[in-house]
């Protein structure tokens, strides 16, 4: 709960707080202060004396009192704001603020619609468009209550495009922009599944709108449901003052002496000459504004967070303060500047007067704070903690105003916020209805970089919105790596100063950072930031950290770099499980290191007292999430890196599992007569019964099918039979004559021009260095010489090659069911165009194209559009079983 729900609360159990200097002093009835109540108020302290201090001071105000309706109603100063942005950049949906709901049960729609009616009668905001009359806006109220809620009727589509359509409909009703001369200014749209299962969706304007409201919204959605259902009166009590009330009362008081003087720290505090934040780009700037956004999801997992909250405590700061000090370490870090600027919303509501009512009444208040002389973190909590006290007493001073001061007139100030939000958006309680959440985003984005963090289940989740035109996704994903690092560290040891904390290392693209850990050069489109570096804690560690570098022979390897974006394979993967049960006395399979590939995660399963037991031939690739799972497969065991890249892309609720025999030891691997029939029994180990959802990467396509034909021999049923980049046998190449080649080779000169040949030419170098290599090592052979590491490694390669040849399943009997495949464009026409899997598909054969060649559209960029066509069929498999 937030500190305005905190407070009510406690005046709910007769406890009351006040204020005695700056203690915090509280009287309550005997039993009615639990531990968990202490608790709250002790966190949320500094909050709580804030608010009752300002409650004390708004106690002294000229009172909220209802004004005519038969005079002009101005804007509230937030309000103007929007308005005026709106006539510079008519037409927009960044202020669209959209939620959804699934509703599972027997919905009352006569009584959803009475209540949603009920809402607009009570809220005048929610009956309110703006009229300009010579050039300046007003507040207009219709007496009329407007038809809100409208209908659509999805039950005529096939499984397979429902869902689909659905989404398309949502994503189309939050980018649809509102007139706000004309109204309404908010949309209620009920989408109709099933005769049990609608999902709700709920757009409103944030001119007459906040995430507060949201909160008062669905409260009372959920009362007026309940009494219309039982054919009763709702329980809400009369609002004695609406948002025009609050409007007027607000240009009223906030003006003159009182304005000044509240604008007289604003100027001092943002004085002097002030740099933009020199963000991370990736892209150059275009000269228009641009709001095309995207998102990406973080999660500080509970002990993480328990820490955070500990520190907070102990350093006398709100969370909030600590995330705000944490935040910007990272930007100092990459932009260098010792002196940056937040973003950050503050609700507005200290009086009680507006607790109950809809309108826009939040507003951003920026945080400026001074990171020169190397402070330690706890130095740079006093000084985070001396400028949010300070701008928290002077909120009320609307944004615009600050903004309109002569130095910040042509400064950036929407590059960066971030938000702890107190106020979540809890869905409705509708008598009888299942009510869940159901994702969606305007795909807009209004800061440069925003992150927003809310606690659930013990755990900080949090949501980074960027500008898609700005950022590479990429690079994002390595802002919140970092992040969640620094993070880390900080309460592993919170007196470092900020230099020792993490260094971040050079990132693939050339981007790098200098010996103090901060980025090097400017900001371009190939560049991107790096990726932390976190070096070992404990021994185990230390010692994990020695074998990985040894086997890799590359220095410094962190705990939370991945085996195999280090360049890791097969052979290496042998030799490094070997070092570490040799050094360490322990029997590591070498499935270990798909599932667990860092050496912080193996260092965790090592130090369990319980010896875990592993499948040798399963890897865990994505864990987590309620989904049925999806099974990837390959014949050699480093193949299922291969699918990492399209798993990054895919649902993150996805829980996906990885087999290949390639991943055990030759003893093992001997010991299996029957490798599908294997197959079943491990993937039936993770889910017993079907639908079943399998995916095989190339040759590991042919294994999916053989495995989907014994299934489905067992009355299985497959949802998802999936092939990417396989063909049947190597008789999928076409029989092209001379010319016919000659042809072929000529169209792909003329598309890509000289790197085709040269990739032609190293195709031909290769085949001579590989030929060099069977001599080089039959030499040394011959004379019975020891072979160097370099042999070893080849003819390793080559027995694994021809060893695991034997699983290669060539299909002999016939899948049934229905077959996807993936196929790669760039050389298709020296194959043919099935792949030589229609024949084998009498359920039918769908084929989705992907550009590169057969490994290159399963890397980067083109994995990222096989990834949505792959969730697409994924998608639709789902919702059909």
């Amino acid at each position: 709960m937030n500190t305005l729900e905190l407070m009510s609360h406690l005046r709910s159990l007769d406890i009351k707080l006040s204020v005695n200097g700056e203690r915090l002093e509280c009287d309550a009835p005997s039993g009615a202060l639990t531990q968990t109540l202490k608790l709250e108020i002790a966190e949320r302290k500094l909050e709580i004396l804030k608010f009752l201090k300002n409650l004390s001071t708004s106690s002294t105000q000229q009172p909220i009192l209802p004004v005519s309706r038969k005079e002009n109603l101005p804007l509230s100063f937030a309000q103007q704001r929007l308005w005026n942005l709106d006539q510079l950049e008519p037409g927009s949906s960044v202020y669209n603020l959209p939620v959804a709901f699934r509703l599972t049960g027997l919905l009352n729609l006569a009584a959803l619609e009475k209540s949603l009616n009920a809402i607009v009668e009570r809220h005048e905001i929610l009956r309110t468009i703006f009229k300009a009359v010579e050039g300046q806006p007003f507040q207009v109220i219709s007496p009329e209550i407007p038809s809100i809620l409208s209908v659509v009727d999805l039950r005529d589509l096939s499984q397979s495009q429902l869902e689909i359509h659905a989404k398309q409909l949502i994503t189309k009703e939050a980018l649809q922009p509102f007139d706000l001369a004309q109204g309404p200014l908010w949309r209620v749209k009920l989408l109709r599944l099933a005769e049990e299962e609608h999902v709700l969706l709920l757009v409103m304007h944030h001119i007459i709108s906040d995430g507060w409201s949201f909160k008062v919204f669905f409260r009372e959605l959920t009362a007026f449901y309940e009494a219309f259902c039982a054919d009763k009166p709702s329980s809400l009590s009369n609002l004695p003052i609406q948002y025009a009330d609050f409007a007027h009362w607000q240009q009223q008081w906030l003006s003159g002496e009182v304005l000044a003087s509240e604008l007289e720290y604003w100027q001092q505090q943002l004085g002097g000459n002030l740099e933009a934040l020199q963000l991370p780009i990736d892209k150059a700037r275009a000269s228009l504004k641009t709001y095309q956004g995207a998102r990406q999801f973080l999660v500080v997992n509970q002990k993480l967070t328990e820490a955070l909250k500990l520190l907070s405590r102990q350093q006398g700061v709100s969370l909030f303060m600590t995330l705000t000090a944490a935040f910007k370490t990272l930007l100092h870090r990459y932009t260098g500047q010792e002196d940056i600027i937040l973003c950050s919303p503050v609700a507005c509501r200290d009086r009680l007067e507006t607790e109950e009512l809809i309108g826009y009444f939040n507003n951003i208040v920026l945080l400026r704070t001074d990171l020169s002389g190397d402070p330690s973190f706890p130095e740079l909590l006093t000084r985070v903690r001396k400028v949010a006290s300070g701008a928290y007493d002077h909120q009320d001073v609307p944004f615009q105003k600050v903004v309109e001061l002569p130095n910040l007139v042509s400064t950036p100030l929407s590059r960066a916020m971030l938000v702890l939000q107190n106020t979540s958006t809890e869905p409705p309680e509708l008598q009888g209805i299942t009510v869940s959440s159901f994702d969606v985003g305007n795909g807009t984005a209004n800061f440069d970089l925003s992150v927003s963090f809310e606690e659930q289940g013990g755990e900080l989740r949090g949501v980074l919105d960027y500008k898609t035109d700005l950022f590479n996704t990429s690079t994002i994903e390595q802002i919140v790596r970092n992040f969640q690092a620094l993070l880390e560290t900080i309460v592993v040891n919170p007196e470092q100063k900020l230099s020792e904390l993490p260094i971040f290392r050079e990132s693939s693209t050339g981007q790098s950072f200098d010996e103090s850990g901060y980025l090097n050069g400017s900001h371009s489109d190939s560049k991107e930031s790096g990726e932390a570096f976190v070096a070992p804690r404990n021994q185990l560690e230390i010692q994990l950290s020695e074998i990985w570098e040894k086997v890799l022979g590359k220095k410094p390897i962190g705990i939370r770099d991945n085996f195999f974006e280090l360049g890791g394979h097969s052979l290496l993967a042998l030799r490094l499980v070997g070092e570490i049960n040799k050094s360490l006395g322990k029997n590591l399979p070498m499935s270990t290191l798909f599932q667990l590939g860092t050496i912080e995660e193996i260092s965790r399963i090592l130090s369990q007292k319980e010896s875990l037991v592993l499948s040798p031939s399963l890897a865990i690739i994505q864990s987590g999430g309620n989904k049925p799972p999806l099974f990837f497969l390959h014949v050699l065991g480093e193949g299922l890196q291969h699918c990492r890249p399209l798993v990054s892309h895919l649902d993150p609720e996805q829980p996906i599992y990885g087999l290949s025999l390639g991943l055990m030891d030759e003893v093992s691997k001997k010991q299996i007569k029957d490798a599908a029939g294997y197959y079943i029994k491990e993937l039936q180990k993770i889910q017993p019964e079907g639908p079943y959802f399998l995916a095989g990467i190339q040759c590991g396509g042919r294994v999916a099918y053989k495995i989907a034909e014994q299934l489905h021999a067992k009355d299985q049923k497959v949802a998802l039979m999936a092939m990417l980049g396989t063909m049947t046998d190597h008789n999928s190449l076409k029989k092209l004559s001379f010319f016919g080649k000659v042809s072929a080779h000529w169209n792909h000169f003329s598309r890509r021009g000289y790197p085709y040949l040269l990739e032609k030419v190293n195709m031909a170098i290769n085949r001579v260095k590989n030929n060099l290599m069977q001599l080089y090592c039959k030499f040394y052979q011959k004379l019975g010489l020891p072979l160097p590491q370099i042999c070893q490694d080849y003819l390793y390669r080559d027995k694994q090659s021809k060893g695991n040849s034997q699983w290669v399943f060539m299909p002999t009997k016939t899948y049934q069911g229905r077959v996807t495949l993936f196929r790669w464009l760039d050389d298709i026409e020296f194959y043919e165009s099935d792949l030589g899997w229609s024949q084998m598909s009498p359920g039918g054969l769908e084929i989705h194209d992907v550009p590169g060649k057969t490994l290159s559209m399963l890397q980067e960029p083109h994995v990222q559009v096989l990834a949505e066509k792959f969730q697409s069929c994924l998608d639709q498999a789902q919702a059909q079983s």
